[in-house]
Protein backbone atom coordinates (compact mmCIF):
# COMPACT_ATOMS: atom_id res chain seq x y z
CA UNK A 1 0.00 0.00 0.00
CA UNK A 2 2.44 2.86 0.46
CA UNK A 3 4.49 1.34 -2.25
CA UNK A 4 1.15 1.65 -4.31
CA UNK A 5 0.81 5.75 -2.83
CA UNK A 6 5.00 6.41 -3.82
CA UNK A 7 3.77 5.20 -6.89
CA UNK A 8 0.98 6.82 -7.39
CA UNK A 9 2.77 10.42 -6.90
CA UNK A 10 5.96 9.37 -8.89
CA UNK A 11 3.51 8.91 -11.97
CA UNK A 12 1.60 12.03 -11.64
CA UNK A 13 4.52 14.10 -11.34
CA UNK A 14 6.19 12.52 -14.19
CA UNK A 15 3.71 13.26 -15.99
CA UNK A 16 2.62 16.78 -15.18
CA UNK A 17 6.85 17.85 -15.62
CA UNK A 18 6.32 16.26 -19.22
CA UNK A 19 3.39 18.13 -20.24
CA UNK A 20 3.01 22.02 -20.05
CA UNK A 21 1.10 21.12 -16.78
CA UNK A 22 -2.04 23.20 -18.42
CA UNK A 23 -4.76 21.55 -15.65
CA UNK A 24 -2.49 23.61 -12.85
CA UNK A 25 -2.01 26.52 -15.11
CA UNK A 26 -5.99 27.16 -14.65
CA UNK A 27 -5.42 28.06 -10.87
CA UNK A 28 -2.32 30.46 -11.89
CA UNK A 29 -4.78 33.32 -11.21
CA UNK A 30 -5.18 32.30 -7.19
CA UNK A 31 -1.39 32.32 -6.64
CA UNK A 32 -0.94 35.86 -7.78
CA UNK A 33 -1.91 36.61 -4.18
CA UNK A 34 0.35 34.85 -2.82
CA UNK A 35 3.20 37.48 -2.47
CA UNK A 36 3.48 38.17 1.02
CA UNK A 37 3.63 34.10 1.92
CA UNK A 38 6.50 33.53 -1.03
CA UNK A 39 8.08 36.65 0.30
CA UNK A 40 8.60 35.63 4.04
CA UNK A 41 9.23 32.14 2.56
CA UNK A 42 12.39 33.52 0.74
CA UNK A 43 13.27 36.14 3.53
CA UNK A 44 13.79 33.15 6.15
CA UNK A 45 15.78 30.75 4.05
CA UNK A 46 18.23 33.88 2.50
CA UNK A 47 19.23 34.87 6.44
CA UNK A 48 20.46 30.90 7.08
CA UNK A 49 21.91 29.68 3.47
CA UNK A 50 24.64 31.66 2.57
CA UNK A 51 27.51 29.46 2.26
CA UNK A 52 25.92 26.71 3.94
CA UNK A 53 24.41 22.83 2.55
CA UNK A 54 20.94 23.26 1.34
CA UNK A 55 18.48 20.50 0.91
CA UNK A 56 15.37 21.39 -1.39
CA UNK A 57 12.90 18.72 -1.00
CA UNK A 58 10.85 18.17 -4.10
CA UNK A 59 12.61 20.65 -5.93
CA UNK A 60 10.57 19.49 -9.48
CA UNK A 61 12.47 20.69 -12.37
CA UNK A 62 14.21 22.97 -10.44
CA UNK A 63 12.48 26.22 -10.89
CA UNK A 64 13.36 27.66 -7.61
CA UNK A 65 17.41 26.84 -7.92
CA UNK A 66 18.67 29.84 -9.31
CA UNK A 67 17.15 31.86 -6.45
CA UNK A 68 18.80 29.60 -3.30
CA UNK A 69 22.03 29.98 -5.57
CA UNK A 70 22.14 33.78 -5.58
CA UNK A 71 21.74 33.56 -2.08
CA UNK A 72 24.78 31.60 -1.51
CA UNK A 73 23.83 28.19 -0.70
CA UNK A 74 25.75 25.00 -1.99
CA UNK A 75 22.49 23.22 -3.43
CA UNK A 76 21.17 19.59 -3.43
CA UNK A 77 17.91 18.60 -4.40
CA UNK A 78 15.47 15.90 -4.55
CA UNK A 79 12.22 14.96 -6.15
CA UNK A 80 10.35 11.73 -6.42
CA UNK A 81 10.11 12.12 -10.48
CA UNK A 82 12.57 11.21 -12.61
CA UNK A 83 11.37 13.29 -15.13
CA UNK A 84 11.49 16.41 -12.59
CA UNK A 85 15.10 15.81 -12.06
CA UNK A 86 16.18 15.55 -15.27
CA UNK A 87 14.99 18.84 -16.44
CA UNK A 88 16.12 20.05 -13.08
CA UNK A 89 19.70 18.99 -14.24
CA UNK A 90 19.53 20.57 -17.82
CA UNK A 91 17.95 23.70 -16.76
CA UNK A 92 20.70 24.46 -14.32
CA UNK A 93 23.64 23.34 -16.20
CA UNK A 94 22.18 26.16 -18.90
CA UNK A 95 22.12 28.70 -16.35
CA UNK A 96 25.96 27.73 -15.78
CA UNK A 97 25.63 26.72 -11.66
CA UNK A 98 26.16 24.24 -9.87
CA UNK A 99 24.10 22.16 -8.20
CA UNK A 100 23.59 18.15 -7.25
CA UNK A 101 20.12 16.65 -7.82
CA UNK A 102 18.75 13.23 -6.77
CA UNK A 103 15.83 10.69 -7.68
CA UNK A 104 14.75 10.63 -4.09
CA UNK A 105 12.11 9.72 -1.38
CA UNK A 106 11.98 12.54 0.80
CA UNK A 107 10.47 10.76 3.66
CA UNK A 108 13.45 7.87 3.48
CA UNK A 109 16.86 9.97 2.13
CA UNK A 110 20.06 8.39 1.61
CA UNK A 111 21.60 10.94 2.62
CA UNK A 112 24.16 10.52 6.46
CA UNK A 113 22.52 12.04 9.77
CA UNK A 114 23.28 16.03 10.43
CA UNK A 115 23.84 16.19 6.50
CA UNK A 116 22.37 19.84 6.14
CA UNK A 117 22.18 23.38 7.12
CA UNK A 118 18.88 24.03 5.81
CA UNK A 119 15.84 22.09 4.24
CA UNK A 120 13.70 23.80 2.44
CA UNK A 121 9.99 22.95 -0.04
CA UNK A 122 7.22 24.75 -1.59
CA UNK A 123 4.18 22.35 -1.26
CA UNK A 124 6.28 19.47 -0.85
CA UNK A 125 5.01 18.05 3.09
CA UNK A 126 1.39 17.56 2.21
CA UNK A 127 2.32 14.98 -0.32
CA UNK A 128 4.08 12.71 2.70
CA UNK A 129 3.47 11.03 5.77
CA UNK A 130 4.20 13.44 8.48
CA UNK A 131 5.50 11.46 11.00
CA UNK A 132 7.85 9.82 8.19
CA UNK A 133 9.40 13.41 7.30
CA UNK A 134 9.59 15.01 10.07
CA UNK A 135 11.21 12.04 11.51
CA UNK A 136 13.76 12.43 8.99
CA UNK A 137 14.38 15.89 8.99
CA UNK A 138 15.17 15.89 12.29
CA UNK A 139 17.69 13.37 11.15
CA UNK A 140 19.26 15.00 8.52
CA UNK A 141 19.74 18.29 9.57
CA UNK A 142 22.34 19.54 11.67
CA UNK A 143 21.69 20.44 15.16
CA UNK A 144 21.08 23.80 15.16
CA UNK A 145 19.54 23.21 11.27
CA UNK A 146 16.46 24.91 10.07
CA UNK A 147 13.97 23.65 7.77
CA UNK A 148 11.77 26.19 6.19
CA UNK A 149 7.81 25.12 3.83
CA UNK A 150 5.50 26.99 2.53
CA UNK A 151 2.27 25.02 2.49
CA UNK A 152 -1.67 25.42 2.09
CA UNK A 153 -4.09 24.45 5.08
CA UNK A 154 -6.92 22.44 4.47
CA UNK A 155 -9.32 24.01 6.92
CA UNK A 156 -10.87 26.55 4.79
CA UNK A 157 -14.46 25.59 3.40
CA UNK A 158 -14.11 28.01 -0.12
CA UNK A 159 -10.71 26.12 -0.80
CA UNK A 160 -11.98 22.78 0.13
CA UNK A 161 -14.79 23.43 -2.34
CA UNK A 162 -12.55 24.10 -5.20
CA UNK A 163 -10.31 21.18 -4.26
CA UNK A 164 -13.38 18.97 -4.47
CA UNK A 165 -14.31 20.47 -7.85
CA UNK A 166 -10.94 20.29 -9.42
CA UNK A 167 -9.47 16.36 -8.57
CA UNK A 168 -7.20 16.43 -11.40
CA UNK A 169 -5.20 18.75 -10.47
CA UNK A 170 -3.37 17.14 -7.26
CA UNK A 171 -2.63 13.96 -6.47
CA UNK A 172 -5.52 11.78 -4.53
CA UNK A 173 -3.08 11.00 -1.50
CA UNK A 174 -1.91 14.46 -0.99
CA UNK A 175 -3.73 16.28 2.41
CA UNK A 176 -3.63 19.80 2.95
CA UNK A 177 -2.08 20.24 6.54
CA UNK A 178 -4.12 20.16 9.58
CA UNK A 179 -3.13 23.04 12.53
CA UNK A 180 -2.72 19.60 14.20
CA UNK A 181 -0.69 18.66 11.80
CA UNK A 182 1.82 21.09 12.22
CA UNK A 183 1.37 21.17 15.84
CA UNK A 184 3.39 17.87 15.44
CA UNK A 185 6.48 19.77 14.36
CA UNK A 186 6.70 20.24 17.92
CA UNK A 187 8.01 16.99 18.85
CA UNK A 188 10.64 16.78 16.00
CA UNK A 189 11.92 20.66 17.10
CA UNK A 190 12.80 22.60 19.78
CA UNK A 191 11.42 26.04 18.01
CA UNK A 192 8.90 25.77 15.32
CA UNK A 193 7.39 29.60 13.89
CA UNK A 194 3.92 29.74 11.58
CA UNK A 195 2.98 32.51 9.40
CA UNK A 196 -0.28 32.46 8.23
CA UNK A 197 -1.30 34.26 5.05
CA UNK A 198 -4.31 34.70 2.36
CA UNK A 199 -7.89 35.14 4.26
CA UNK A 200 -9.40 38.39 3.11
CA UNK A 201 -6.77 38.56 0.56
CA UNK A 202 -8.56 35.69 -1.42
CA UNK A 203 -11.28 38.26 -2.44
CA UNK A 204 -8.70 39.89 -4.74
CA UNK A 205 -8.59 37.01 -6.77
CA UNK A 206 -11.68 38.76 -9.65
CA UNK A 207 -9.60 41.68 -9.95
CA UNK A 208 -6.33 40.71 -10.65
CA UNK A 209 -5.89 42.18 -14.08
CA UNK A 210 -7.37 45.35 -13.12
CA UNK A 211 -5.43 48.57 -12.42
CA UNK A 212 -5.90 48.49 -8.77
CA UNK A 213 -4.63 45.32 -8.09
CA UNK A 214 -1.89 45.89 -5.91
CA UNK A 215 -3.63 48.55 -3.96
CA UNK A 216 -6.41 46.06 -2.88
CA UNK A 217 -4.16 43.26 -2.13
CA UNK A 218 -2.16 45.16 0.31
CA UNK A 219 -5.24 46.35 1.90
CA UNK A 220 -6.54 43.06 2.17
CA UNK A 221 -3.52 41.79 3.20
CA UNK A 222 -3.63 44.22 6.41
CA UNK A 223 -7.32 43.19 7.14
CA UNK A 224 -5.38 39.57 7.02
CA UNK A 225 -2.74 40.03 9.54
CA UNK A 226 -5.52 41.78 12.36
CA UNK A 227 -8.00 38.74 11.64
CA UNK A 228 -4.64 36.31 12.36
CA UNK A 229 -3.98 38.26 15.39
CA UNK A 230 -7.28 35.62 16.49
CA UNK A 231 -6.15 32.49 16.83
CA UNK A 232 -8.93 30.92 16.11
CA UNK A 233 -8.95 32.88 12.85
CA UNK A 234 -5.77 31.38 11.83
CA UNK A 235 -7.45 27.66 10.60
CA UNK A 236 -9.37 29.44 7.96
CA UNK A 237 -6.26 30.60 6.43
CA UNK A 238 -5.33 29.06 2.74
CA UNK A 239 -1.38 29.65 2.98
CA UNK A 240 1.38 28.94 5.75
CA UNK A 241 5.06 29.65 5.91
CA UNK A 242 6.68 27.10 8.47
CA UNK A 243 10.09 27.67 10.05
CA UNK A 244 11.39 25.01 12.26
CA UNK A 245 14.91 24.95 14.01
CA UNK A 246 17.02 23.19 16.30
CA UNK A 247 16.12 19.44 15.69
CA UNK A 248 15.23 17.68 18.85
CA UNK A 249 17.78 14.81 19.90
CA UNK A 250 16.68 11.06 20.83
CA UNK A 251 20.00 10.80 23.72
CA UNK A 252 19.91 12.59 26.78
CA UNK A 253 23.46 14.05 26.18
CA UNK A 254 22.37 14.87 22.38
CA UNK A 255 19.28 16.85 23.90
CA UNK A 256 21.80 18.99 26.41
CA UNK A 257 23.56 20.11 23.76
CA UNK A 258 20.79 21.09 21.21
CA UNK A 259 18.79 22.79 23.88
CA UNK A 260 22.23 24.80 24.58
CA UNK A 261 22.63 25.70 21.01
CA UNK A 262 19.15 26.85 20.72
CA UNK A 263 19.18 28.90 24.07
CA UNK A 264 22.64 30.22 22.94
CA UNK A 265 21.35 31.54 19.13
CA UNK A 266 18.37 33.01 20.82
CA UNK A 267 21.13 35.21 23.25
CA UNK A 268 19.79 33.35 27.01
CA UNK A 269 23.28 31.45 27.17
Amino acid sequence: MEASRLEKERFFHDERFSTNDSIRERASKFYRINKFAWNRYFEIISAHCEGKKLLEYGCGTGSGSKQWLKFGAILTGIDISAEGIKKAKEKIARAGYQADYFVMNAEKTEFPDETFDIVVGMGIIHHLDLSNSFEELRRILKRDGHAVFMEPLGHNPLINLYRKLTPKMRTEDEHPLKLKDIKLLNQYFYHVKIHYFELFTLLAVPFRNLFFFEVLIGFLRQLDKLLFRVPVARRYAWMTVIHASHPREVSPAEKTVGEWLFLHEKGEK
